[in-house]
């Protein structure tokens, strides 16, 4: 999985507006971050890339419902 591929799902879960969507769009990005993660070396920029999105996949229902 190139790099764009992730990115592009984890933006379309930071951009869904549709609650009913959103858990779909996480989980579809989470799955490419992780598939991405096995193929990036350990302390390289994009990992730290892929790190800080995963968490912020992990917060951004909370996010959501307090906003």
């Amino acid at each position: 999985m190139s790099s764009s591929d992730w990115q592009a799902l984890y933006s379309a879960a930071l951009a869904e507006t549709d609650s009913r969507k959103l858990s779909s769009r996480i989980e579809a990005a989470r799955r490419a971050i992780h598939e991405r993660l096995t193929e990036v070396d350990d302390g390289s920029r994009e990992r730290e890339q892929l790190d800080r999105a995963l968490h912020a996949l992990f917060t951004l229902p909370t996010r959501r419902r307090t906003a």
